[in-house]
């Protein structure tokens, strides 16, 4: 049986400045660099009573190594778990959904990531959030959705440590704090969130919904090894040797911004999760310890294909991002591997396997039913995947576009016309 609990928003205006602690990697030892952060902003103070159970909640996309950057770095989880079990708590659970709808895909991937085995020598329990029990949670005030579907844990945890790491996104710019709470989301729920909120805005939106119902109350940002350019999965490796921890999700997201190169501006998410009272983007609200944003800087590649949003009638914003701003799937035949990871979690069945499954050859991919979601591009396990969105060509062959080339032919028929006749 599955039960329900409301979800209230309980950020009200910030009386005080929150903490947020800056810290480098140095010689390796991520172990201090979590511990120093953490102790700069005084996170102890969470843990004054032994027995608590404590959920850490860190990003794990898909079965990658460490060295890929794709998933929370091990030893930052480690270090984190460590640091939990100084407070003598009765319970600590790792629990992600992977992205993919197969079964047991989130285990694959806490196994190849380095994180299960971590868990394993450190006595927390590495769970899968889909093979807990579950629960919805109606969202007070939504932006976008009403309800998620996730488990209870999320409700009975005594603690939520929030361990994202610091990557760019192929569909948001960025992919930090806030976004890694999508991962409370269980499995095909993601998809269908995205079929739900094919525009980004609308996307960003249901993001800040899914991050309201945790509200985590303690961040530990893995920037060990970070992606920039085509991440989640796919970019090209930073070591940024950075530990940031806090409790205001929103500024941390917007100190990240900071760090690597992003106007907040580019991450739609931010806006909407300050004026839903989930944190702060003005940094005069922070009162930062260690290192400073200038002394860690260090430009990010954006994604070369980025969704454009704008405040637009919700109309048009589904037109625009349906029709001009549909991309085209291509996939790399040498890289392919026909493994199924692509048709099985597309939202909305656009992409099919081939008529014969045998090297050389690729899925098919339907132009009509595409949302340009990214699914396929962030989970492809080999890379194969890419985009490409001919906005030119999709404007002129659009309703819209042949609409316009036809008004603009009548009128130049028409100025032919006068003039002839004159």
């Amino acid at each position: 049986m599955i039960d329900t609990y409301i979800i209230k928003n309980s950020f009200d205006a910030m009386t005080e400045k929150t903490k947020i602690a800056i810290q480098k990697i140095q010689s390796e030892n991520v172990q201090k660099a979590v511990y120093k952060a953490l102790e700069n902003i005084n996170a102890q103070n969470l843990l004054k009573s032994e027995g608590m159970v404590v959920l850490l909640k860190p990003n794990i996309l898909m079965g990658k190594p460490p060295e890929r950057a794709v998933n929370t770095h091990p030893e930052v989880v480690r270090s984190v778990i460590q640091w939990v079990k100084q407070f003598n708590p009765s319970k600590i659970y790792v629990c992600d959904s992977a992205g993919g709808q197969k079964p047991g895909i989130t285990e694959k991937a806490m196994k190849e990531s380095g994180i299960y085995d971590v868990c394993k020598v450190e006595g927390a329990e590495c769970v899968p959030f889909e093979k807990t029990e579950r629960l919805i949670y109606e969202i007070k005030d939504p932006l976008e959705l009403k309800e998620i579907s996730s488990s209870r844990l999320i409700k009975e945890a005594d603690l939520i440590i929030n361990i994202p790491k610091i990557k760019t996104h192929w569909q948001c710019t960025l992919t930090c704090c806030i976004k890694n709470m999508f991962g409370t989301v269980l499995l095909a729920n993601k998809a269908k969130t995205h079929a739900q909120a094919a525009i980004l805005e609308r996307f960003c939106s249901a993001l800040v919904d899914i991050y309201s119902v945790s509200k985590p109350q303690l961040t530990v940002i893995d920037g060990y090894y970070c992606q920039e350019g085509q991440g989640p999965s796919s970019g090209d490796v930073v070591k940024l040797d950075l530990i940031l921890a806090g409790y205001d999700g929103v500024a941390l997201d917007t100190t990240v911004c900071k760090i690597i190169g992003f106007n907040l501006s580019e991450i739609l998410y931010l806006e909407k999760a300050e004026k839903k009272k989930l944190g702060t983007t003005n940094l005069k609200n922070v009162e930062f310890f260690g290192e400073t944003i200038e002394s860690v800087f260090r430009k990010f590649k954006r994604p070369k294909l980025r969704p454009i949003s704008m405040p637009l009638p919700r109309w048009l914003a589904d037109y625009l991002g349906k029709i001009i701003f549909r991309a085209n799937v291509k996939f790399d035949r040498e890289k392919c591997k026909l493994c199924s990871t692509c048709w099985t979690n597309c939202p909305v069945n656009a992409i099919n396997p081939p008529e014969e499954i045998k090297k050389g050859n690729i899925p098919k991919w339907d132009s009509k039913k595409c949302i340009t979601c990214f699914c396929c591009v962030e989970l492809c396990p080999h890379e194969a995947v890419k985009f490409k969105i001919n906005y030119i060509k999709n404007a002129i062959f659009s309703w819209m576009g042949l609409g316009c080339i036809a008004f603009l032919a009548i009128i130049s028929l028409f100025f032919l016309w006068i003039f002839n006749f004159f």
